[in-house]
């Protein structure tokens, strides 16, 4: 719950919606919500564990997009003032972000090798090049308006 509250205004804050408060609610919260239900759909219940290691991936993969624009507005000195982050914890938070992205994403691998299909490889190949240029991008467009 605390996980989805703070994507939803990191989000709301980092999209810059211009919404009423129902809109934006509703579209943050669908998109933290979506793939819990696609889980729920689509995987049998019988086997909890699996559901439980599939949603488990699926968290690891959103985690990006709350700590590269939590970074980035902590960092802004037009935002926090005297409260902004120095270069060292720039640096520092940077590093932590990728590292834990980095073992999230080993997690993603050794998840699908686990599953033995190949339509699935292929299938997870073409959402982990779009997901990562997704990624890329909102790292470079953080990094722009960091400057």
């Amino acid at each position: 719950m605390t996980g989805t509250y703070s994507g939803q205004f990191v989000m709301e804050g980092f999209l810059n919606l211009r919404w009423s408060r129902f809109a934006r609610v509703l579209l943050t919260r669908s998109i933290a919500i979506f793939p819990t239900l696609l889980v729920a759909v689509f995987q049998d219940v019988r086997h909890l564990t699996g559901m439980n290691d599939f949603l488990n991936v699926l968290q690891s993969m959103q985690l990006p997009f709350a700590l590269i624009p939590i970074l980035t507005f902590t960092s802004l000195t037009s935002l926090m003032n005297d409260f902004a982050n120095g270069l060292v914890w720039k640096i520092s938070g940077g590093v932590l972000i990728l590292m834990v992205c980095a073992i999230n994403m080993y997690f993603v691998v050794v998840y699908v090798t686990a599953l033995n299909s190949t339509i699935l490889y292929v299938f997870s190949a073409l959402l982990s090049i779009a997901y990562l240029s997704f990624v890329i991008y909102l790292v470079r467009s953080c990094t722009v308006s960091d400057l």
